[in-house]
């Protein structure tokens, strides 16, 4: 079965962070409109759009005008059924795509607003959802929205097709803050060197669409 296209995007500071080190309430990188603008325009044409568990915890996001809305998670750790993403009144469908690790009582709680979706014994298997978006919901463009654990599993599985970046000019630092892509890192060559598919210019911030070609080397 053919995968569906991904697109991560995401909105780094100059130094690469994707949010403070001391994050006290929800943040929002970009200090102008064209960001947010061009970010629910990708959701709109996006089949579904999905997030990591640390997103909904710390910015609580509705993923909106997507009707098909996902959360990656191991255990539902700090997700509640009153997140935005999950309120009824959206429309559609929230979906928590999660490991065998999730307990019962957080299932049982999680389940009356949202389809759950058992994915991998210690973590989610970013492949196999893929495929199960394909198969069971017919997705043909899935949007991630970070952050870096996630984004990092997606370049782990060689299931990235785009990158679409706001660089914002701003310098946040910190050894703690999130970057855009966490984990181990990557060897050197391990992924290919994407190609500048499109570069624009709006006052200060920068957007780019970096498009990646898998060749037969790097699977």
């Amino acid at each position: 079965m053919t995968r569906p296209r991904v697109i991560i995007n995401m909105a780094p500071s100059l130094d690469g962070r994707i949010a403070p080190a001391r994050k006290r309430a929800p943040f929002v990188m970009s200090r102008h409109g064209e960001d947010h603008e061009r970010m629910l325009a990708l959701r709109s044409r996006a089949d579904v759009v999905m997030t990591g568990a640390t997103n909904v915890r710390a910015d609580d996001p509705d993923l909106m005008p997507c009707p098909l809305r996902l959360v990656v998670t191991t255990s539902g750790a700090g997700i509640e059924p009153t997140a935005h993403m999950f309120d009824p009144a959206l429309g559609g469908e929230a979906i928590v795509t999660h490991a065998a690790s999730m307990s019962q009582s957080k299932r049982r709680s999680l389940a009356t607003r949202a389809t759950l979706v058992e994915l991998g014994e210690g973590e989610v298997d970013v492949l196999a959802l893929l495929e199960w978006l394909a198969r069971e919901r017919g997705c043909r463009t899935v949007l991630c929205e970070g952050g870096g654990v996630l984004n990092a599993a997606l370049f782990a599985a060689r299931a990235v097709d785009s990158l679409y970046l706001t660089v914002v000019p701003r310098v946040l630092g910190g050894s703690a803050a999130p970057g855009l892509i966490a984990g181990a890192g990557f060897d050197p060559n391990e992924i290919p060197d994407p190609q500048l598919a499109s570069c624009e210019r709006i006052g200060d911030e920068l957007f780019l669409e970096y498009r990646f070609v898998w060749h037969e080397s790097f699977l």
